[in-house]
């Protein structure tokens, strides 16, 4: 009998333990199907063939609440975007899923009206009349614009306002400038952070005024048109430029304008045809540090990427520890 109980007892258990494991998996499974619904309540899908929530962007934007991600299929959207709430932005890829758009003169692709919006991963042109016609207009802070291509278009991104981050996007086609960074008298911009872009075949790549406590780094600028980094009118101060390549631009790599307490921290800056970095008279206090290499490892880092951008000519090449100067007027 003690035989038998102690059997009665272990089969009592192996049940026990089987209806607990059932009741386990059976809420596991509520629980992701339901984590799953949640989820796709918060991802609509936009597709010019009609194969997702919408076709057009605007409308997604219009009728889905704040904190909705809205994914875009590959396609052109001939599209003017309005942006007034929370909402995230996302293309398939940034090489396919286009926003072209024809905007009145001076106006724009992209306004980015709320706080903690998100652009990823498009492409975004403007081919609509004005010197100041925009990709992207950001008037409110704390947005991100990430992994997107910018280009023929008068202004990349126009940033009014602080604590932005504009993250791995390339820049091309702009007439006037890449980024410009806008503050005035009465109105900051800072706080901003441009991190690992690329600048080309613009005017200027980034234009700052009024605008302090910004930081660019590990961006590259060459073979635009006027200048690398374009600090102008004044009062662009306590910026940081960090880690950039500037090089082979049309006038300048750097030029501040009556801009302070600037620092300029590990930057390779050269072969710029009329200026490596150059000052006004209104300059002061800006600090420029090399803190990880060598004057030789300056050097044939250099010369690589003089050799691998632009075809050259001997004397130029003789030339490059001439063009290491700073200039002052």
């Amino acid at each position: 009998m003690i035989g038998m109980k102690g059997r009665y007892e272990k089969i009592s258990i192996i049940t026990i333990l089987f209806i607990i494991l059932e009741i386990v998996i059976t809420n596991t499974c509520y629980a992701t199907d339901s984590i799953s619904t949640e989820k796709q309540r918060y991802i609509k899908v936009v597709d010019q063939n009609g194969k997702g929530d919408y076709t057009s962007i605007q409308e997604a934007i219009d009728k889905e609440s704040k904190g909705t991600t809205i994914y875009i299929k590959n396609g052109f959207y001939n599209e003017i975007l309005n942006i007034n709430k929370k909402i995230n932005l996302i293309g398939e890829n940034k090489e396919n899923t286009i926003i072209q758009s024809e905007s009145l003169q001076n106006k724009y692709s992209i306004c980015l009206n709320a706080p903690g919006i998100i652009i990823e991963k498009l492409s975004i042109k403007n081919t609509g009349p004005g010197l100041y016609t925009s990709g992207i207009k950001i008037t409110a802070p704390e947005t991100q614009i990430i992994d997107c291509y910018i280009y023929e278009t008068p202004v990349g991104i126009a940033v009014f306002t602080s604590n932005n981050v504009i993250n791995n996007c390339e820049f091309y086609g702009c007439s006037d400038e890449g980024i410009v960074l806008l503050g005035t008298s009465y109105s900051d911009c800072k706080n901003n952070k441009i991190t690992n872009c690329i600048f080309y075949e613009n005017c200027d790549g980034i234009e700052l005024q009024y605008s302090t406590d910004n930081t660019i780094a590990n961006c590259e600028f060459y073979n635009n048109t006027h200048t690398g980094i374009d600090a102008i009118a004044s009062s662009n101060d306590r910026n940081t430029i960090l880690s950039c390549k500037i090089y082979n631009n049309d006038v300048h790599g750097l030029y501040l304008s009556s801009s302070s307490y600037n620092k300029i921290i590990d930057c390779n800056i050269l072969n710029n045809d009329n200026g490596n970095i150059v000052m006004n008279k209104n300059s002061e206090f800006n600090e420029i540090i090399s803190k990880s290499k060598t004057g030789l490892e300056n050097y044939l880092e250099e010369v690589m990427y003089f050799l691998l951008r632009k075809k050259f000519g001997g004397p130029k090449i003789i030339s490059l520890f001439k063009d290491k100067f700073i200039a002052f007027f």
